[in-house]
């Protein structure tokens, strides 16, 4: 991707024996071109930038907020950390119905951003 040009957010994630990679790009068109020239499977997620307090249970009231109004996370990417507050990414089912029910949660500058996801691997030979 650097050698394209293309920053990334960049998590991997991790399940028994395989795990995912998820990252955002800053160029959707030319990440694409990169994964697909190198024969890389990917997904792309609808997903919504959130901002909560770094508090015990500020991510338990945002999740309980989604799942009361019926949505699923599919994947959440913590993209920034202080002392005070956290940003994080979450890839839901549906952007539209999540920023209504989070409401000043989300980061309205950083609304709606394509996450890339890989399929699941298996780490075995």
């Amino acid at each position: 991707m650097a050698d394209s040009g293309v920053n990334l957010l960049l998590c991997a994630t991790t399940l028994g024996d395989g795990g995912v990679v998820a990252f955002i790009a800053d160029d959707k068109a030319a990440a694409r071109r990169v994964l697909k020239g190198a024969g890389i499977g990917h997904q792309l997620r609808p997903a919504i930038t959130v901002r909560m307090a770094n508090v015990p249970g500020a991510g338990a009231a945002t999740f309980r907020k989604l799942a009361d109004a019926g949505l699923n996370v599919e994947l959440l990417l913590r993209v920034r950390i202080s002392e005070d507050e956290v940003d994080a990414v979450h890839a839901v089912d549906d952007p539209a119905a999540a920023e209504s029910a989070l409401g000043d949660q989300v980061v309205k500058d950083r609304r709606v951003r394509p996450l890339f996801v890989s399929p699941r691997h298996s780490a075995r030979a």
